[in-house]
């Protein structure tokens, strides 16, 4: 096999990437947007000692569970990867990747729970965060290509099909429209990344209630004509507050911490499951609210049935979590290792009322769990431990030091199943998995959030 070779195969399986998979004598095959039972025509794009990848041409026997996608621009944009796929199936696809993540690290077969949603599965996003290209003159937005950086613009085709693209609600395309139309009102240009050059990098946005935050990302320090953006945004007739982002740096990361507000609050007010926190543009935040207060409230509710007084929540970030568990719980101490977060969670808990029942703690969770946990030990308390942590998983510090402090259980939010189920292997001589339950956080992606409660053996 070779790099131009056209094949027509068959997929037997399903990837992690939402990707089809077949085998060509003995060369395991990627190749994204097919399904498993499907016959296609396909390139060999590239080779390696143990796999392949190719790029579709042609189906030539599709599967039942193939559906025409939504959005006409799917299989050119690279902001989805399964809305060719009927969604039952897709839920089906996420449970089998979970099964297979966890059967691979601990050897052994788990039962998983059926995948999880809130019946959205279309303009669930409440965030969106564009890159900005300049195509025949004009200032587009889009999402990049996949594997590439080439920008696909949403297009006259999307708004005139759809209103907006599929994956966020109709406001965020009103403040992008109002947007593109200021940049090429004024002549804005867009940042090469070959040449360092250009100015306007990213736009993102994102709904806090009934506001908007609009961010524009820029290759300078301050943005040209700002009054002229201020009134498009307004005549769109929603609220919103408008930030600059200055990234003058050599980066794949969107944003930067120079931000300045040009109008507007500079944090808008959200309210999670009756805590209402203060949210900057830098704030992170589950992009579904729907499906992250389903998983939110499951977690309380089963550290309230469990009996757990006393919550120690890792990585706690600005403290959302931390106050939701507050309900459920006689004392909720929140780890986090950065101390702009942790101010943030000081002034939420004060707002929440909760001074006297969540603590909040700056420091690294493997220094500060284990002398947490041994004087909770010392007074005979019974206490657990909620990890929430970034794609990365934990740091196998954390895993040692959860280990050492022997929490009663683990309760595991976790975004990427692969990192998930190496954590949990590393917690497998001390803790049973009680329950595995996935998520739906990321309709018509190959992402899946999972919940695992662990109890100590």
């Amino acid at each position: 096999m070779k790099k131009g070779d056209i094949l027509d195969i068959e997929i037997t399986s399903a990837g992690m990437e939402g990707e089809g998979v077949a085998r060509v004598d003995g060369m395991v095959v990627f190749v994204p947007l097919c399904m498993q039972g499907e016959k296609v025509r396909v390139m060999v794009r590239e080779v390696n000692k143990k796999f392949a990848r190719a790029t579709v041409i042609k189906v030539l026997e599709p599967c039942a569970d193939r559906v025409y996608p939504l959005c006409p621009i799917f299989y050119r944009c690279g902001c989805c990867d399964m809305q060719h796929i009927r969604y039952e199936k897709q839920l089906e696809i996420k449970k089998a990747n979970v099964e297979a993540c966890l059967y691979k690290a601990l050897g052994r077969k788990i039962a998983v729970d059926d995948v999880r949603g809130d019946g959205v599965i279309f303009g669930y996003r409440n965030k969106i965060q564009v890159p900005l290209a300049k195509i025949g003159g004009r200032v587009v937005a889009g999402y990049y290509k996949g594997n590439t950086h080439e920008v696909v613009p949403f297009g006259e085709k999307v708004r005139e099909e759809l209103g907006a693209c599929v994956m966020y609600e109709r406001g965020m395309q009103d403040m992008l429209d109002a947007f593109l139309s200021y940049a090429n009102g004024v002549g804005l240009d867009c940042y090469d990344e070959r040449t360092r050059k250009g100015f306007l990098r990213h736009f993102v946005a994102r709904k806090v209630g009934d506001k908007y935050a609009v961010v524009v990302v820029g290759n300078g320090k301050k943005l040209p004509v700002e009054r002229k953006l201020i009134t498009a945004l307004t005549d769109t007739g929603r609220k919103f507050s408008l930030y600059f982002d200055s990234n003058v740096k050599n980066t794949n990361v969107i944003m930067s911490p120079d931000i300045k507000t040009l109008y507007g609050e500079e944090r808008l007010e959200a309210d999670i499951l009756g805590v209402r926190a203060k949210v900057s543009p830098l704030s992170f935040m589950q992009i579904n609210d729907g499906v992250r207060d389903m998983i939110y409230s499951r977690v309380a509710e089963m550290i309230k049935a469990g009996g757990e007084k006393v919550v120690i929540d890792a990585y706690s970030g600005a403290g959302v979590l931390t106050n939701v568990l507050a309900k459920s719980a006689d004392k909720v101490y929140g780890i986090e290792i950065v101390k702009e977060a942790v101010a943030d969670a000081d002034e939420l808990t004060e707002g929440c009322g909760n001074t006297g029942k969540v603590k909040n703690i700056c420091g690294d969770c493997a220094e500060k769990l284990p002398p947490l946990a041994e004087k909770l030990r010392e007074k005979g308390e019974k206490f657990c431990v909620v990890l929430d942590p970034p794609r990365k998983g934990c740091d196998e510090r954390v895993i040692t030091a959860i280990k050492s402090a022997m929490p009663d259980k683990v309760y595991y939010i976790s975004c990427n199943p692969a990192t998930l189920a190496r954590d949990l292997a590393g917690l497998d001589g001390e803790y049973k998995i009680i329950c595995v339950s996935p998520y739906d956080m990321f309709p018509q992606t190959k992402h899946v959030e999972t919940l695992v409660c662990l109890e100590r053996k």
